[in-house]
């Protein structure tokens, strides 16, 4: 009875990775949001959450939403928008960058980043590669629309905290009408970046397979008993 009693546990087990899913940052941890001329300069704290926030003073608006994909992989996607319709940045010839610090739940390789800026709700079109922010599309995974659409690496991050991670730099921020943004415009910014496990998650249907495994381990050691 012991073996089988700890097989249930296990397809138990099982079923609830099937269904569930446990985020690589996860919803409701504490993130740290930072700006330099964004359209001020400024560090604020919240929770990653879907429920936009106000920063800098009330000038800009932020929120997140997470989206899981294959192998326990996720895109967690970051978005600000200035509150008055302004541009964001305050002064179109200063620096101009984003920088975040999240937890990792694990090991991830991240291998994929997409930026999107926008104009009341409108990805800009169309877009050309600015320096070091490469690769304009007119498509990518995760936000609709022309964007900045990098893939095909793989950094290794540890589990834990990521310390004020850079995003975006422009330098200065005018040079971002080299790929056609209109610098007095864009009043929105939407980031996202995948996350890969270092070590990879079982798919549902080899989890599937797994349970039925275990089930037949479990009938053969019951037969071999009576």
């Amino acid at each position: 009875m012991k073996s089988v009693r700890l097989i249930s546990v296990s397809l138990a087990l099982l079923a609830l990775s099937v269904t569930g899913w446990a985020g690589l940052i996860n919803v409701g941890s504490t993130i740290t949001y930072g700006g330099t001329n964004a359209p001020d300069t400024y560090t604020a704290t919240s929770t990653f959450s879907s429920t936009p926030v106000l920063v800098d003073g009330g000038a800009v608006t932020i929120w997140q939403t997470q989206t899981p994909t294959s192998g326990g992989g996720e895109w967690d996607v970051f978005y600000m928008m200035t509150t008055d319709g302004g541009p964001l940045a305050g002064d179109v010839n200063a620096d101009w960058n984003i920088v975040i610090s999240y937890t990792l739940t694990q090991a991830v390789y991240f291998d994929a980043g997409v930026v999107q800026f926008l104009v009341s709700g409108t990805p800009v079109d169309p877009l050309s590669d600015i320096g070091g922010i490469c690769c304009a599309s007119a498509t990518n995974p995760i936000l609709p629309g022309e964007a900045f659409y990098n893939s095909g690496f793989s950094a290794p991050l540890p589990a834990g905290l990521e310390s004020d991670w850079q995003e975006i730099f422009i330098d200065p921020y005018s040079f971002a009408s080299s790929g056609g943004i209109d610098t007095a415009t864009a009043n929105e910014l939407f980031f996202a970046l995948h996350f890969t496990p270092q070590v990879a998650t079982p798919e549902p249907a080899s989890l599937l397979l797994l349970a039925a495994g275990l089930g037949g381990l479990a009938i053969s050691r019951r037969r071999k008993r009576a």
